[in-house]
């Protein structure tokens, strides 16, 4: 599901046959130079105006998952579901539901359904029984068996209801909807602020958990005017002189939150526009020019996720027009009507949406604390097919941009198991982070994809948890991959690195000192490998090491003069970054002496940034400034207390205002309690 402040969007496949698709318009591109977004910088997206519909709209009262569900005494093999009459103006649904399932345990006497109150229930017919007693409570239907089933044994139950469909009204998102302006009647499958979240028992009778998939058909009754679209293939319409009754048949398992249904007058998108036949485009009357520009691409789509996750896993896709959206209903994804502007500012949105197809759809979370195996796959699919259309470095600078740094600016912490809000940047683009991180952990792109693709094949059709995709992709890469899930995982916040780094000449090369810490405050540590670039006249220099304690200290040796240096810098991590200008100690032993002393700056002259090392005979106070030719302090590094041994400081060349100084002679002055030492600094441009 993609949320969008205000809207929901769904989109429908017809059920058509398979057939082969064209060569594609994208290409999966080499390596590229990858673009990086400073810390701390506001990037505005170029999809205008899409930038305030992906902002975030969070349940103010979303509460924890319930966890109840499964295993259960019974389980749901079929729905069928029947509606008379069913058109986009009437604001109610007169019906039944057929519930095929199968007994789990010995003397089953009873079942409860998951059934809106709001709905009044006219009768329970149960085969091979008749009709059977129930009673219907605080939105569970309880229904008596009159023969009690033994384990095995298969049970069909009907139910004959009416009534206004429940929804969670203004500002919601979840249940049944109508609408005159466009006109139409649709489902949408979660609610946002409805605990458990799963809307199908707001207009049908089900056992209503993502953990009991079952197949479905869906017969609807409408005004020869009005099309009605569902899960699954067409099988056929009936019509009469005044209706059409619209067959749809799913025969894939489904979980009930995923069911849907929409009534509208639609019209089909021109298969010269969408020309893969298992893809159907249901838009509203007066809209095929717009929907001709914004649905241009979901071709290629479908064409990039096959290569990336393998076949498409069911028999048709669509997307159809709604109020409300996305939804990633199976097979059917509801599109909010409202983004269909003759644009494709929103095809990130339809990406995430027909990526859920494989993840969240196909292989479903086992229950809510396990979201983000949607959500976070299908927030990565945005990426996958930015790289598809467009390339590595638009890749990047997608997740960077779009992934990574949501997450940063949300300022939630939560690891992505279970986290407080269910709908908020952890599930969805943490969890795009965590997919991202594990390409780069693994450096191997085909391993990457034969991991996804493995998890996938293994749990199609049927649900997984957390654990089992952590246990599925070790299997696959070989190793062991808790060191890496876990802290991202079951864990908070994101590493914060502090970092300083100086440069010294040792004879035709250099040799680099870093210091890089851990700094954040939350109580996880990450095991992550850290990627750092020396930038040099002659070239930039690589390196890779493994960064999983609070400090590290690591020297790099290059063939030329460092001119710059940088942490992470292709965007691999969910990160932080802090250069460090104090409290960065060096080693004792590079104290010329045991008494106060000043080193010389290193580099000198400077450029962009110089390390300043100084010992301490004994603890007390300190203060380290830089002061220009005249005697006037430009930029105060250090005044604190600290312990006696060898510290060390760095300078960016910056006065206290932010701003780079001109070059220069500047001095570095250090005044302790026992004295004080000067060093000259040459700034050049």
């Amino acid at each position: 599901m993609r949320r969008i402040a205000g809207f929901v969007l769904v989109l429908l496949g017809a059920g058509l046959p398979a057939a082969t698709l064209a060569a594609p318009g994208g290409q999966w591109a080499p390596v590229d130079v990858r673009h990086r977004l400073v810390e701390g910088e506001q990037l505005v997206d170029p999809r205008t105006p899409l930038t305030n519909y992906r902002t975030r709209t969070e349940a103010s009262h979303a509460v924890r998952s319930a966890v109840d569900g499964c295993p259960h005494d019974f389980d749901v093999l079929h729905y069928e579901l029947n509606f008379n009459s069913l058109t986009a103006e009437n604001v109610n649904l007169d019906g039944n539901t057929v519930i095929d399932l199968e007994s789990a345990v010995d003397g089953l006497a009873s079942i409860d359904l998951n059934f809106t109150s709001q709905m009044t229930v006219s009768s329970v017919t149960v085969t091979p029984n008749g009709l059977a007693s129930f009673s219907h409570v605080a939105d569970v239907l309880t229904v008596n068996l009159t023969t009690a089933a033994d384990t095995g044994d298969t049970v069909s139950v009907d139910v004959a209801y009416s009534g206004l469909p429940w929804n969670e009204g203004s500002g919601g998102f979840g249940g049944f909807w109508w609408s005159l302006t466009p006109k139409v009647a649709y489902s949408m499958g979660v609610g946002l602020n409805t605990e458990p979240p799963s809307m199908g028992f707001s207009w049908f009778p089900c056992y209503d958990w993502p953990c009991d998939k079952a197949t479905v058909a869906l017969n609807i009754e409408t005004p020869l005017s009005q099309v009605a679209v569902a899960n699954g293939l067409l099988t056929g319409v009936d019509s009469t002189a005044t209706d059409h009754t619209w067959h749809w048949a799913h025969d894939y398992p489904i979980s009930t939150y995923l069911i849907a249904m929409a009534v509208a007058p639609y019209k089909t998108l021109s298969d010269t526009i969408v020309t893969d036949p298992r893809i159907s485009v249901y838009h509203m009357p007066g809209f095929k020019k717009k929907s001709s520009v914004s649905f241009q691409y979901t071709d290629l789509m479908m064409q990039a996720f096959e290569t990336r996750y393998g076949p498409y896993p069911f028999d048709k896709f669509a997307f159809m027009m709604t109020v409300l959206g996305d939804m990633e209903h199976q097979t059917c994804v509801s599109h909010a009507v409202s983004l269909v502007d003759s644009t494709n500012n929103f095809d990130p949105i339809l990406a995430h949406e027909m990526g859920h197809q494989w993840f969240g759809d196909c292989v479903t979370y086992a229950d809510w604390r396990n979201i983000w195996l949607s959500e976070g796959f299908a927030t990565y699919s945005e990426a996958v097919f930015e790289e598809f259309q467009s390339g590595t470095a638009a890749y990047h600078t997608y997740v960077t941009n779009f992934i990574m740094n949501p997450v940063i600016n949300s300022g939630q912490t939560d690891g992505v198991y279970d986290p407080a809000n269910k709908w908020g940047a952890i599930n969805y683009e943490k969890g795009g982070s965590v997919l991202h991180m594990l390409r780069g952990v693994l450096d191997n792109d085909t391993l990457f994809w034969q991991v996804l693709t493995d998890y996938h094949t293994t749990y199609a059709y049927g649900n997984a948890e957390t654990s089992e995709f952590i246990a599925s992709a070790s299997a696959t890469a070989g190793q062991d991959l808790s060191w890496f899930f876990n802290p991202w995982v079951f864990g908070e916040g994101h590493p914060h690195y502090e970092y300083g780094w100086s440069w010294e000449q040792n004879g035709a090369n250099y040799d680099v000192d870093v210091v890089i810490r851990q700094v954040q405050t939350t109580a996880s540590l990450f095991d992550m490998p850290v990627d750092f670039r020396v930038q040099t006249g002659a070239g930039d220099f690589d390196f890779s090491m493994q960064v999983d304690q609070a400090e590290h200290e690591f020297t790099f040796t290059v063939p030329a003069l460092p001119t710059g240096f940088l942490v992470d810098p292709d965007d691999w991590i969910l990160d932080e970054q802090f250069l460090a200008p104090t409290s960065v100690d060096w080693n004792a032993a590079a104290a010329e002496a045991q008494s106060l002393s000043l080193q010389p700056a290193r580099p000198n002259p400077v450029r962009d940034l110089t390390q300043l090392r100084y010992f301490l005979p004994r603890a007390g106070r300190v203060d380290v400034s830089i002061h220009d030719v005249s005697g006037r302090k430009v930029r105060a590094l250090y005044s604190g207390h600290q312990s006696a041994g060898s510290r060390a400081v760095w300078w960016d060349r910056r006065n206290d205002g932010g701003r780079a100084v001109g070059s220069g002679v500047y001095w570095v002055r250090l005044e302790t309690e026992d004295g004080r030492r000067s060093q000259q600094i040459v700034v050049r441009n």
